[in-house]
């Protein structure tokens, strides 16, 4: 189902007042906008869809083009998960996403719906093939302002095909740069391990997202990755800006907790608010459908939506929020949830004494 957008919310989207979104629509700049009528009632304005979310994006000026990776040489850890869950809470911000599967076990394409066996073109095409280009393989998903480009089992041949091509590693960039300015977001779920498609996704991204179980082995984990984006810095001359992810958090479990705090002690100002153990992660892709969509009212689903809202923000607005400690952050939540607005921007709340001290 079609996600529909109140007149507050899309005013929320822009960073408006509501009456400068009337404006707009009496302008025409909105497009076309559907009213709301039942039998026998009056017809009820203001029920708008993606395409009036995606203009009111970009008549605020709130359109900031992000490129993001979302990598771990570990499986298991929620990458994809995160992937999927975070394209549909970016397209319900009126976001318009592209979603590209680099993983050979194709589980982002099959979460869209789409069964890889049956695809002619997939990334791995579009990595190999000269003459193939994104709009070959792209598809369009059933979330509206989602594309995708699927993958399929060929990855696994990739790394041999692409072994003796000039400038391998920039592949994904070449196929992919006429596409920056056609979408908010492109999101890249790639393969667990450091192959050169995941360092072609690394290099066609600005930033990188690495989930992590917390678990004990995951601080070496995570130096081991981040000595990998150092390296592409020097090498390549391209810098990465890294967020770290704490999936399938359990505080019930004291390890959790001292994990991390241990974590947040080594990578402060790059670790992100952690999304907690929710069956309901593992539910939703069974029908096709993100946690936010699936089921709308879980704390996953309102820990995906916060990010995409993290995600979308102005990088100085971001950095203040990142440079509280994840103790902090996390008590300023606790009480925007608590005053029943669970989908505020935690960012938007006024802090607290301690937030003020620590900031």
């Amino acid at each position: 189902m079609a996600k529909r957008f109140t007149l507050d919310e899309l005013a929320a989207l822009a960073g408006v007042d509501p009456q400068r979104i009337r404006s707009w629509e009496a302008q025409g700049y909105l497009g076309e906008t559907q009213q709301d009528q039942t039998e026998g009632a009056a017809v009820r304005p203001g029920v708008y869809g993606f395409e009036q979310a995606e203009r009111c994006v970009e008549l605020g000026g709130r359109a900031i083009p992000r490129r993001i990776c979302v990598v771990n040489q570990k499986g298991g850890v929620g990458k994809t998960t995160t992937a999927f869950t975070l394209a549909a809470a970016l397209a319900d911000l009126g976001r318009r996403v592209l979603c590209v599967d680099l993983d050979a076990q194709a589980n982002l394409t099959t979460s869209f719906g789409f069964d890889p066996d049956e695809l002619d073109l997939t990334s791995a095409d579009l990595l190999t093939e000269e003459s193939i280009v994104p709009e070959d393989v792209i598809l369009e998903t059933a979330l509206e302002g989602v594309h995708a480009i699927p993958g399929d089992i060929k990855l696994v041949g990739v790394e041999t095909r692409i072994q003796d091509v000039i400038m391998r590693e920039r592949i994904l960039h070449a196929k992919l740069e006429p596409l920056y300015d056609r979408y908010h977001v492109i999101l890249f779920d790639c393969p667990p391990n450091l192959s050169r498609i995941t360092i072609n996704a690394l290099v066609a991204s600005q930033e990188v997202v690495v989930p992590i179980e917390t678990q004990s082995y995951s601080i070496k984990a995570i130096s081991d990755l981040t000595s990998t984006f150092e390296l592409i810095k020097r090498k390549m001359r391209h810098d990465l800006l890294v967020w770290i992810l704490p999936t399938k958090v359990d505080r019930r479990m004291r390890l959790a907790g001292d994990i991390l705090d241990a974590l947040d002690e080594a990578f402060r100002g790059s670790i992100l608010d952690p999304i907690h153990v929710d069956s309901n992660l593992i539910r939703a892709p069974m029908l096709c459908e993100p946690v936010t969509r699936a089921f709308p009212n879980s704390r996953s689903s309102h820990e995906y939506a916060r990010l995409a809202r993290f995600i979308v923000l102005p990088d100085e607005e971001r950095k203040q929020w990142m440079d509280l400690p994840l103790s902090v952050r996390r008590s300023v939540i606790e009480r925007a949830e608590s005053g029943d607005d669970d989908l505020g921007l935690p960012i938007d709340a006024e802090p607290s004494d301690e937030a003020a001290a620590a900031g």
